[in-house]
């Protein structure tokens, strides 16, 4: 793959606050390593806090947001968040270009 065709992206995205240390590991692991098959580089992928969420999403009360910084062709982010709306796990997500 080209580096000339990679744009930088972020995706948040929130995981119920009931899942333990290991799956929220193991699911941004998942979620890295998609990226990275298909000609990706993971920046950064990192959980980053257990909070409260303002109100009740799909039953959630609380949420474990996870951070995922990237480099992709433009197809992927479009492919991951297709997944991220699939996916039992996922209570919302969000992909944002990195313009900056």
């Amino acid at each position: 793959m080209e580096q000339n065709n990679l744009r930088e992206y972020e995706a948040i995205y929130i995981l119920p606050g009931a899942l333990d240390k290991a799956a929220i590991d193991s699911n941004l692991e998942q979620h890295k390593k998609f990226i990275e098959e298909r000609g990706g580089k993971v920046d950064k992928a990192e959980l980053w806090e257990k909070r409260k969420l303002a109100y009740n999403i799909k039953g959630h009360q609380e949420g474990n947001y996870c951070l995922i910084q990237f480099s992709a062709p433009p197809n992927i982010p479009a492919e991951l968040s297709r997944i991220f709306r699939i996916s039992d796990e996922v209570i919302r997500a969000r992909i944002f270009l990195r313009e900056w």
